[in-house]
């Protein structure tokens, strides 16, 4: 699917998914602290919220469908090493990913495939952190420092969850911006700072640049 076309297709569901949905993908990357998340995270998160047997396959089903046909904003799924959808490959991005990034991912989840799964739970922590660490290179740079928090909160804004604010910032302009997902007792933070690690002087720029990156409001800054 085009990315154009994938974000219209977003666009128009927003306004259809169920937030429980939603609030099952945010709780699954809170709790891994990963941008990367295996569907059985997600539908475990999901079967907690939700008591009902009838509810929950019809909620699960249909989410699942949302996943794998790129309905949700940023959220991609790919088939995972062991050939069951409790292993598949969720990527719950910042940014939107092109087809040649995509394409990266799928050629990284092809060679698990290729080599054999056994269940070694080291070699599903090898293939998350690595993703993990593509994403979170694709969605920084030089004057940025994106983290899981950043793409729990634009999930969160994206889909009409109220977000709670409060701005910290001393004369400088630098400090804290705290951020509660109300409804799911989530808390995130933006940090706001100055750094030189955009500097290069032998470009000619030597300016120190106000920078901004994102974390968890309890783990460590």
């Amino acid at each position: 699917m085009a990315q154009t076309q994938q974000t219209q297709t977003q666009n128009e569901n927003q306004n259809q998914m169920d937030k429980r949905a939603i609030a099952a993908i945010i709780r699954a990357v809170y709790d891994t602290r990963s941008f990367v998340v295996w569907y059985g995270n997600i539908y475990e998160s999901l079967r907690y919220m939700i008591n009902d047997d009838d509810e929950f396959h019809k909620i699960e089903n249909k989410l699942y469908e949302n996943i794998a046909e790129m309905r949700i904003r940023n959220v991609y799924r790919f088939q995972g090493p062991c050939g069951d959808s409790d292993c598949d490959i969720i990527i719950v991005s910042p940014i939107e990913l092109d087809k040649e990034k995509l394409k990266i991912v799928e050629e990284l989840a092809q060679l698990y495939r290729f080599k054999g799964y056994d269940g070694n739970e080291s070699e599903r922590e090898e293939l998350t952190v690595t993703l993990h660490n593509l994403v979170k290179m694709w969605a920084s740079g030089c004057m940025h420092m994106s983290s899981p928090a950043e793409a729990v909160y634009i999930l969160a804004k994206s889909y009409g969850f109220e977000i709670r604010e409060d701005v910290r910032l001393n004369h400088y302009y630098a400090g804290n911006i705290y951020y509660e997902i109300e409804s799911l007792n989530l808390r995130l933070t933006k940090w706001v700072d100055y750094c030189n690690d955009c500097i290069h002087f032998s470009s000619g720029n030597s300016f120190i640049e106000k920078c901004t990156g994102w974390r968890f409001e309890d783990e460590e800054p």
